[in-house]
């Protein structure tokens, strides 16, 4: 299984909602086995950037990871979200759910 992680902030607070909305959009997505947006609590007190959302997936192997990310909600997702977007970084791991 691969869990596939991404983090984003925001340029301004006042599109917080806006953001969450778009990356719900990836919920419809069939390539995904588990899927979940959180916003970030900011309850850690080391200085430095937060990220405001996480997003995350799980997806049974390369083959699904390339298809999710191919479907057409992504490219919807990315449509509505980057322009609001500041920082965006992604991670890939493999998982063992046993």
């Amino acid at each position: 299984m691969i869990r596939h992680i991404a983090f984003f902030s925001t340029i301004d607070p006042n599109n917080l909602d806006a953001i969450e909305a778009g990356l719900w959009v990836l919920k419809d997505n069939p390539h995904a086995v588990r899927f979940s947006v959180s916003r970030n609590l900011n309850l850690d007190e080391i200085p430095g950037p937060h990220p405001d959302f996480v997003v995350m997936a799980d997806i049974e192997n390369e083959d699904e990871l390339a298809a999710y990310k191919a479907h057409p909600l992504y490219a919807e997702s990315i449509r509505l979200v980057r322009p609001l977007r500041d920082i965006r970084v992604a991670a890939d791991l493999l998982v063992n759910d046993d």
